[in-house]
């Protein structure tokens, strides 16, 4: 087995990341419905907490305004999960030593910040949102797969196990139900909404995988009437139509925005369960584009979005019902932030990850791939991570949200603002 290794050429250090939702139905607020709404955070947070979460945001925005802009079709959806990214690549950061440490906590933003005061931030807030509202199901599950003949360091192991959650499996990639093993365990952990996230041809030279799970599933506090679904146009951006349901209701909601305020969006709200949840839905007005909006999305600009929820108004809001599927190597994308060092074969340092003993191996692991794929379907019982446009004018009663043009998303636990997964939608039938 070692004279196999050591023959190997340069090593991939696999890390993937999968995101899902999906869409409940049924009671608006589930079997935990009696719970009184959840409008303030159980307890602060400390400074290593926040900038953990803002900075996880801040790295979110930063994904979807490049992934946005590097689209070869301008009608293709985009959707991600800041969180997830975040704390997987997280885990990865702390195999990383030297340039490459530098280079992943510039990219995730959290230099400044010690490894273990990064972990224990992680580990807190993941508890925190888990277990924040009863009537919503959150699941963030963390595993790793090393390739025998490898050991990994016992500080590392305690980390990944302490910190994460995540175990760490000895295998044979080379084994053909590799693959197999580990898209059953990611279809377990996400109740079998993301299927086949590897291939065997996907294994060669691979060390180690280190994959994350979000699963989400929310019914709405208010839920749509089906009845009230009906077949529109919905405009793209490059001025074509494309006729899709969109879900209707008349209910008091939180909105802002619009061009009598100034603003070039309208904005509204949409809360899951006790409310601690929620879908923010931001829908461009006037000549304002979505290349606009998204072009300038930065945590600054977000936080003006979330001000402009002036308070509940009447409203009538109109949202498209539709199912997104969604995959994407981010390798291009975390290079062009700046983590070219940890691709790199020559330069990437993870020597905090492999155990001194294999130093004579003479083999430098570096990230090979960094692959998402995600689910998410919206329709008129509620939602799963990410998915709802509708924005209304803050200070008109029954004054209309219709989302029948490209607009951006987020899902959001509102007490911290965390934000959950954000998504573009430029053809809901995409």
């Amino acid at each position: 087995m070692m004279g196999r290794l050591r023959s190997m050429t340069p090593v991939l250090l696999v890390f993937a990341a999968v995101f899902f939702a999906n869409a409940a139905s049924g009671d608006p607020t589930g079997p935990e419905s009696t719970a009184a709404d959840i409008t303030e955070p159980p307890r602060g947070l400390t400074l290593a907490e926040t900038q953990a979460l803002r900075v996880g945001n801040e790295f979110g925005f930063k994904l979807l305004r490049w992934l946005f802009a590097e689209r070869e079709d301008e009608k293709a959806n985009v959707f991600i999960s800041p969180l997830s990214v975040s704390m997987s690549l997280g885990m990865l950061l702390n195999g990383a030593g030297g340039e490459t440490f530098q280079a992943m906590g510039n990219t995730l933003g959290l230099n400044g910040l010690m490894v273990a005061e990064t972990n224990e931030a992680y580990k807190a807030l993941t508890e925190l949102l888990v277990q924040l509202d009863p009537s919503v199901e959150l699941r963030v599950a963390n595993n790793s797969w090393l390739e025998e003949g490898f050991r990994i360091r016992r500080d590392y192991r305690n980390r990944l196990e302490e910190a994460f959650g995540a175990r760490i499996e000895y295998v044979r990639f080379e084994e053909p139900e590799m693959a197999g093993v580990i898209n059953r365990w990611v279809g377990e952990s996400t109740e079998g909404r993301i299927g086949n996230l590897v291939t065997p041809e996907e294994f060669t030279g691979l060390v180690a995988l280190l994959v994350n799970t979000v699963y989400f599933k929310a019914d709405w506090t208010y839920p749509f009437d089906p009845a009230n679904t009906v077949t529109v146009d919905f405009q793209r951006a490059d001025g074509s139509t494309v006729s899709v349901p969109l879900m209707g209701q008349e209910l008091d909601a939180r909105v802002g925005g619009g061009e009598g305020f100034g603003e070039d969006f309208v904005v509204v709200d949409l809360p899951y369960g006790a409310e601690a949840f929620s879908m923010t839905v931001v829908v461009p007005v006037g000549d304002a584009t979505l290349a606009e909006l998204v072009g300038g999305m930065d945590q600054a600009r977000w936080q003006e979005v979330i001000d402009a929820l002036r308070g509940e108004a009447r409203t009538e809001i109109r949202l498209p019902r539709f199912e997104l599927s969604y995959e994407k190597v981010l390798n291009g994308v975390l290079q062009s932030l700046g983590m070219e060092v940890a691709f790199d074969p020559s330069r990437a340092d993870f020597g905090w990850m492999l155990a001194d003993a294999d130093a004579g191996l003479r083999i430098k692991p570096h990230i090979g791939w960094v692959k998402q794929k995600s689910f998410m379907k919206i329709d008129e019982g509620g939602t799963e991570t990410a998915a709802a446009t509708g924005t209304a004018y803050a200070t008109s009663p029954n004054s209309l949200i219709q989302a029948d043009r490209p607009f951006l998303f987020a899902i959001r636990e509102r007490t911290y603002g965390t934000i959950l997964f954000l998504g573009i939608v430029t053809d809901p039938t995409g």
